[in-house]
């Protein structure tokens, strides 16, 4: 994924840009013939233009992007800010891959009506199949809920008792089973594999890099040693991807899980870059990519939205949080979800 061709946005149709790789080969292959031909100074002039070809500003992005997903077990942290008249918040989300499973933290505090409401939900799906979950920090959402007569004060206490520092099992067998009631596809067992699942990632990163809608806006000052880059979207490149994606076996297992799939591929059909301009414009966005100026890794990318005729700012933030995996672990204790609604429905008590 390190060859990603990325390139400004332009409504006339250029020639494509060589890719990371095939910029390098070429370059490898005249600098043998130089230093076979004992031409140094000009081989000294050979290596300054591979640098300034690894310090593009389409090289440096494409790195950067890469670096997320080329990491063994990859782990993020994405936090987001929410500012309106009406209410206001933020949040974050935690998420750590291993062999074991994967384990995702949500963060979440809000003032309504100006009273403050928080907790946080920590769910981990094992390699086994199973689910657990516990949550923390819930006595600002539980009075809320009490105060607001959402739930009864006894459901809410029998909650924080029974959640508070204690982990809960759904089994693989239980998440079957509720997935049918609720009507769920079984052609989902196939696109929920994880093997299955990785494949269909790796055709999922070719087909962004031999169709990559990514556009370099322009490049900003330079923050703490990151090269700082406004990014946008190619509406052509865009349509191509939608297309090679729409032709993919896994594309095709999607729809047998989740048939409305394609429907929201639609709206690309007939996108302009016109329309795509307008609508960014009128949103405020701006999607950030911040790169470190060494190793080219991706620090940070940052999403912002200043929407002035609704007053609303929503600012969103991801981090790579490089290998986590150990932090990853299987509860060795447990209650399961019997026991959970038994407790919150005061059995036992």
């Amino acid at each position: 994924m390190n060859d990603f061709d990325l390139e400004i946005s332009d409504s006339t149709a250029k020639p494509a840009k060589k890719s990371l790789f095939a910029k390098l080969g070429a370059i490898s292959t005249k600098a043998k013939i130089l230093a076979a031909s004992g031409l140094v100074v000009v081989l000294g002039g050979g290596g300054a233009f591979a640098y300034s070809v690894y310090q593009s500003p389409d090289v440096v992005v494409g790195m950067a992007i890469a670096s997320v997903f080329t990491e063994a077990h990859p782990s993020l942290e994405v936090s987001l800010d929410y500012q309106a008249e009406e209410a206001s918040g933020s949040g974050s989300m935690t998420l750590m891959t291993a062999d074991a499973g994967t384990s995702i933290s949500l963060q979440g505090s809000a003032n309504l009506n100006g009273q403050p409401v928080g907790a946080t939900l920590n769910i981990l799906s094992s390699k086994a199949g199973d689910i657990y979950a516990n949550l923390s920090d819930f006595d600002s959402l539980g009075y809320y809920l009490v105060t607001s007569g959402i739930l009864p004060e006894t459901t809410v206490t029998s909650a924080r008792s029974t959640l508070t520092g204690t982990w809960v099992k759904v089994t693989k067998e239980e998440v079957g089973t509720y997935t049918t009631l609720v009507g769920s596809d079984t052609g989902c067992g196939k696109v929920n594999d994880v093997e299955y699942t990785k494949k269909a990632s790796s055709e999922f990163t070719g087909l962004l890099r031999n169709n990559n809608f990514i556009a370099i806006k322009k490049e900003l000052a330079q923050e703490n040693g990151d090269r700082v880059f406004e990014l946008g979207i190619d509406a052509a490149k865009l349509q191509g991807f939608v297309t090679a994606f729409r032709a993919t076996a896994y594309f095709k297992d999607l729809l047998a899980c989740v048939p409305t799939a394609g429907t929201s591929l639609d709206q690309f059909a007939n996108i302009k870059q016109s329309d795509l301009d307008d609508a960014w414009q009128k949103s405020g966005l701006a999607i950030k990519v911040y790169a470190n100026g060494v190793s080219h890794k991706m620090s940070k990318m940052t999403m912002t939205i200043a929407d002035k005729a609704s007053n609303q700012n929503v600012s969103i933030t991801m981090k790579p949080l490089g290998d986590q995996s150990s932090k990853v672990v299987v509860p060795a204790k447990s209650i399961s979800s019997t026991e959970l609604l038994m407790a919150l429905s005061g059995v036992g008590n």
